[in-house]
């Protein structure tokens, strides 16, 4: 897959012969599977920790810290998120194009700005698993056979900026919406009973 952004052709070239370097060795495709596996172990393990890391017992259901740290007030969904970047930060390196991280970003957006809503946002986080998606758009990438590494540049760390700050902002809207809400139902309560 070609990255929809211009790259320096050297750039690709010189990682593309190092990649090759890397696989000269290898003797099947499985063991090319296995170099792109290991490429990707940082996203694997934070993909399985905030997404599949305990298991309900007795089920096959699993579930990891996301929805646990969304259950802190004022910016657990936010915490979740920076932990979440780490995947959008190795797909940026990766090279993957501008689409497919836009995606990744659009994944933990969505799971965030749902996520802040108290209660439900974390029963979404449990049944969404953004990191999971991500770690597999990702894998995807790698592992199809036109698809190139090439330098991610610095947009990737801008992109993932805009998107913890805009997490955090929902985050802060929806604790604020929810005070609002228990205050002006106090205040009525309170006006009923004197």
């Amino acid at each position: 897959m070609a990255s929809s952004d211009s790259h320096d052709p050297a750039d690709s070239d010189a990682i593309a012969a190092e990649i090759a370097s890397q696989a000269q060795g290898l003797g099947s495709v499985d063991d090319l599977r296995k170099l792109l596996y290991e490429k990707a172990k940082v996203s694997r393990k934070m993909s399985w920790l905030l997404d599949e890391c305990i298991r309900v017992p007795g089920t096959s259901l699993r579930f990891g810290l996301d929805p646990l740290l969304g259950l802190i007030p004022y910016g657990g969904e936010t915490v979740a998120t920076i932990f979440g970047t780490m995947i959008l930060g190795e797909a940026g390196k990766k090279g993957l194009p501008v689409g497919t991280l836009a995606r990744m970003g659009g994944n933990m957006i969505v799971n965030a700005a749902i996520g802040a809503i108290p209660v439900v946002g974390d029963l979404f986080s449990f049944w969404f698993k953004s990191n999971t998606r991500n770690y597999h758009l990702l894998n995807t990438y790698l592992e199809s056979p036109d698809g190139a590494e090439a330098a991610g540049g610095w947009w990737p760390i801008v992109l993932i900026c805009g998107i913890v700050g805009i997490v955090f902002a929902l985050n802060v809207l929806a604790w604020i919406l929810l005070g609002t809400l228990f205050y002006h139902l106090g205040s009525t309560l309170f006006e009923a009973i004197t």
